[in-house]
């Protein structure tokens, strides 16, 4: 296979290396007269490739080129796709090109080979669904034993209204199986709980209850919940009408939760209840939550075939620490101990939580039925740092100029930068009051083209704005808040 691999001036020394570590295929460089191929379009290329070799089977432009490359192929006669952002990631495209991978002249390869390995790990997730061991099941979802798979229950926050309440399932439907409806401590209104329960099941979820009044927790199975939380020493006789739901069993009082936890499941079933999930209680970081764990296993032992679930969220909520990491690491430690059933939330400093977790347990039910470490597999959650920090790749000059701290030239007019609605809000004042002007946009480098395209600004003004939108855009992808000139990020320990 002859592939006609293109690039600009900048990368042409990283675009040759890479081509050098491909195995099976023979490829050829080909450097246009511009800089920097994310400025390149498709239509330039396509002019400056008239009259190439058609004698190859691909022509492979850069990933970041704008536009259909579809253009190319008819000006060369060749099939022409786009490659990877990242030029060290050739040798994955050109091996994508062997195996007859479908690649696009629209998206980047990047794109379309992960959009094709997620299929792949999903069919394998699929088998396993397929394969596992189940409890029983309770409106549709099949509760498992031990896991893989997992099931994910999301906790929703009690002080939230019915519209709040909406909003938020609906924001993290993909991700949860039950979302869980609770109520303030103290709180006897089965009348509001029931219509929260009754607008999610209206919606198609799966919703569980969680109240300390047997009064609500009954209104709640009424208005269509099919989970309840919690079945307790104190209302083992009180919520008999409702056995048709499936009870979390989690002790109230802290001593001997696995002894307590045992206890309330054989009473329960004395009396009839027939699906029981057993929740040893864990807790919180530096308050015991290495002996909870001992707990959890003490339960699997004494009741290896009854499914179990952990709190995770009793910890996430309760470390200052971003919480995908704390998310992996939970996911990791009970698909040792066993329990299939992970309790979470997902506002604040956890929010995504919902979605860290599924990728988490994605990521653990994987390496445990390839029995290896969960790395490398696939599936990842690996946000703010890389796999692998690569050699830094020096950048030739003739001259080199150490810069220090500029300051700024004033300039007339100002900008405003924010978020709203999951959007990156910009507004420009001319500083004469005479015009102002809200932009928005889900894309930092849209809307910067769309600002100096439209008002007079200075280059120094417009490199500060290019600059604080980066920020508001990682922002936003990150969960963080943003606030116009100051750090995203506090400065890492030297």
């Amino acid at each position: 296979m002859r592939v006609l691999l293109v690039t600009g001036k900048l990368a042409e020394r990283a675009v040759r290396e890479a081509a050098s570590r491909v195995r099976g295929a023979e490829v050829e460089v080909k450097v246009l007269d511009y800089p920097v191929a994310a400025l390149m379009t498709a239509k330039y290329v396509a002019e400056k490739l008239k009259g190439v070799d058609g004698n190859f089977d691909y022509i492979v432009v850069p990933g970041l080129v704008f536009g259909d490359v579809s253009v190319v192929e008819r000006s060369t006669g060749v099939r022409t796709v786009k490659g990877s952002q990242d030029a060290y990631d050739i040798p994955v495209v050109i091996e994508a090109l062997k195996r007859g991978l479908p690649l696009s002249s629209l998206e980047p390869a990047d794109a379309v080979i992960a959009r094709i390995r997620l299929s792949d790990l999903r069919k394998e997730i699929a088998e396993m669904e397929n394969s596992a061991e189940y409890a029983f099941e309770q409106d549709g979802l099949k509760i498992p034993i031990s896991p893989p798979p997992f099931r994910i229950f999301l906790e929703l926050d009690v002080k939230w209204d019915e519209e709040r309440v909406k909003r938020e399932a609906l924001r993290v439907r993909d991700y949860v199986d039950v979302v869980v409806v609770g109520t303030p401590a103290g709180s006897d209104d089965p009348d509001s709980l029931s219509r929260k329960v009754k607008t999610l099941v209206d919606l198609g979820f799966r919703v569980g209850v969680d109240s300390a009044s047997p009064n609500e927790l009954k209104a709640g199975v009424r208005a269509g919940a099919g989970f309840v939380f919690n079945l307790n020493e104190t209302n083992l006789d009180l919520l008999e009408e409702a056995k048709d739901a499936t009870f979390i069993v989690a002790p109230t009082y802290p001593e001997e939760r696995a002894k307590r936890c045992l206890s309330i499941f054989r009473d329960a079933q004395r009396r009839g209840y027939r699906k029981l999930i057993l929740d040893p209680v864990l807790s919180p970081p530096v308050l015991g939550t290495f002996q909870s764990l001992t707990e959890y296993a003490q339960v699997r032992k004494e009741l290896p075939n009854v499914p179990t679930l952990m709190g995770v969220l009793n910890v996430t909520e309760l470390i200052d620490a971003d919480s995908h990491g704390v998310n992996a690491l939970m996911a990791t430690l009970a698909q040792e101990l066993g329990v299939g059933n992970l309790l979470t939330m997902d506002k604040g400093r956890t929010r995504w939580s919902a979605w860290e977790l599924r990728t988490a347990t994605s990521m653990v039910s994987l390496a445990h039925v390839r029995r290896k470490p969960p790395k490398d597999i696939g599936v990842d959650l690996l946000i703010l740092k890389d796999r692998e920090r690569e050699d830094r790749e020096f950048l030739h000059a003739d001259q080199v100029i150490e810069v220090s701290e500029i300051e700024p030239k004033m300039d007339r007019g100002f900008v405003r930068i924010g978020l709203e609605d999951d959007k990156l809000a910009l507004v420009f004042n001319d500083g004469n009051h005479r015009r102002k002007v809200k932009l928005m946009s889900e894309n930092a480098l849209s809307l910067g083209r769309a600002l100096v395209r439209s008002v007079s600004m200075d280059p120094e003004h417009a490199l500060y704005v290019g600059y604080e939108l980066a920020k508001a855009e990682m922002a936003l992808q990150l969960g963080k808040r943003y606030a116009q000139d100051s750090p995203l990020f506090r400065v890492r320990m030297k």
